[in-house]
């Protein structure tokens, strides 16, 4: 059976040992100031660099991920302030428009050039020199991320592949061409590192979340999540450890950030759908859902785990969806799922 940390559930449940509310508990409590101070501190780390929209184009360090730079490019003569051509180091996504993909192993190496589409991603390894820029009349939206995988104990060196013959073929992948799984809430695009050539590539995943809708609360328990919003608005929910929930406004432009194991959900509060980039700094993508985890335990087992008493778990309603297969958890509040 999978672990989870026994008080964010027992906050969820209503159960909390300290008589204090969960979060489907129609009361609510925010606690002294002291505890409220120290709360906004714990957040403001993963929380203050987001909440600026499109803004931002370059950041360093971002959430204080040392290793991490995140970069956000407008290509386009006819628009101001644009430049016309930037790198494309590391792994990243064409936001919209199209832009030329031009790569040169080495220096004496010929150019070879490609152009990528709105919603088509790449990987490009450190040791090739790769570059976008746009034709002219063209504009594009890119976003790169430039750090790799997270550390790995006993991981081999990156291979130089400068000697290498170099095709486009596995250094970009058209993720709009490819089919979404379809969820109740919205649909799901899941790329892994194998479709690239390059070591040293990520995963990700497009997410589409439906107007009114909210994904089921989730864990990726193999890495850290990385998310930019592309389009709508929404709110993404953290149930940290040990503290209390944390809930951060989404737009175009808003890049959040989660931690490995931690859980959490997105709602769509507005009136179109919400579309998310969620990058893993993983080679493979792997996720576990609430309504997974239950129906594949007995009440029993989860109560010993949740420290709660088995008429908690008993009560809660696990019905069947008869369109999608999927066990609800808890009854959805009014407005939500």
């Amino acid at each position: 059976m999978a672990s989870f940390d026994h008080n964010v559930f027992q906050r969820l449940l209503g159960a909390v040992p300290t008589g204090a509310p969960g979060f489907f508990s129609a009361r609510r409590s925010t606690g002294g100031w002291a505890m409220r101070s120290r709360a906004r501190r714990a957040d403001q780390s993963l929380t203050t660099a987001q909440e600026e929209g499109w803004s931002w184009s370059e950041r360093v360090a971002p959430f204080g991920i040392r290793d991490v730079r995140v970069n956000h490019h407008v290509l386009g003569a006819s628009i101001d302030g644009a430049a016309t051509a930037c790198p494309a180091s590391g792994w990243g996504m064409v936001v919209a428009g199209c832009a030329t993909l031009s790569m040169r192993p080495h220096a004496s190496a010929s150019i070879r050039s490609m152009t990528l589409h709105e919603g088509d991603v790449w990987s490009v390894p450190a040791s090739v020199s790769a570059w976008f820029h746009c034709h002219p009349g063209g504009q594009a939206s890119v976003v790169a991320f430039v750090g790799g995988r997270e550390p790995e104990a006993g991981r081999d060196a990156m291979p130089d592949l400068s000697g290498q013959p170099l095709s486009h073929a596995g250094f970009h992948h058209s993720l709009m061409a490819q089919e979404a799984e379809r969820t109740w809430w919205g649909s799901l695009r899941v790329v892994e590192a194998d479709v690239f050539c390059d070591p040293d590539a990520l995963s990700a995943a497009l997410v589409e979340i439906e107007p009114d809708c909210r994904t089921d609360l989730h864990w990726h328990l193999n890495t850290s999540v990385w998310q930019i919003c592309l389009d709508g608005e929404g709110q993404l929910t953290r149930l940290p450890k040990g503290c209390r929930q944390h809930n951060a406004t989404l737009r175009p432009g808003v890049m959040a950030y989660v931690p490995r194991g931690e859980g959490y959900f997105v709602r769509n509060d507005g009136d179109r759908p919400v579309r998310l980039l969620e990058i893993f700094r993983s080679d493979h993508y792997h996720d576990l859902s609430l309504p997974q985890w239950l129906a594949a335990s007995s009440a029993e087992d989860i109560a010993a785990h949740l420290c709660v008493d088995v008429g908690v778990v008993a009560g809660l309603a696990r019905r069947e969806n008869a369109s999608s297969g999927r066990i609800v958890a808890f009854p959805a509040r009014s407005g939500t799922h």
